[in-house]
């Protein structure tokens, strides 16, 4: 008995699925853009801040020494940018102390808190090859001498100490901001 419904069914199913392709077209609505729509397109685009590029460019044959000290000079600069960037985060955070999020104060802090933890990435970069040359270094002065190592250990723990200043702010400010 249960198959002769579902045959009797089926059919009437694809019927009713049928007849809805075939709905009248007017009662939706049209896809063209609004005049209110056209508002949000009125912004200009704003010009990119200049930043560090992705590693730091020495010409091949530069010694270690110099190469170790454009990667040091490269963090520096870049964390003299966070302490710019963190003063203004400071600020927002501050006045959006309690404001719920979606709000423009508080929307206003996430972004500044989001703009210094990109500051932040900036100095990563240099850590990174900062780390491979580490790396290279200890290597050659397990079997050799630690020539390379005395020059690139304390570059490399004077950059990650800033990177930890710099991780330690954005976790405070993070959590001011509750997030």
């Amino acid at each position: 008995m249960a198959f002769l419904s579902i045959r009797l069914a089926a059919p009437a199913f694809a019927l009713l699925a049928l007849s809805a392709c075939n709905a009248d077209r007017s009662r939706f609505p049209s896809l063209a853009i609004r005049a209110a729509e056209r508002a949000y397109g009125t912004g200009q685009p704003v010009e990119p801040a200049a930043s560090l590029p992705l590693t730091t460019q020495l010409p091949a044959g530069t010694d270690l020494s110099a190469r170790v000290a454009a990667l040091r000079d490269a963090a520096r600069a870049a964390h003299s940018r966070f302490l710019e960037r963190q003063g203004a985060a400071s600020r927002l955070i501050a006045a959006a102390k309690g404001a719920v999020p979606g709000t423009e104060a508080w929307s206003s802090a996430a972004i500044a808190l989001a703009s210094l933890t990109s500051a932040r990435g900036e100095g990563m970069v240099a850590l990174a090859d900062l780390d491979r040359l580490l790396i290279a270094a200890t290597e050659k002065a397990a079997t050799g001498p630690d020539a390379d190592l005395k020059i690139v250990n304390p570059a490399h723990r004077e950059v990650a100490g800033l990177l930890a200043e710099e991780d330690r702010a954005v976790a405070a400010l993070g959590g001011a901001l509750g997030g």
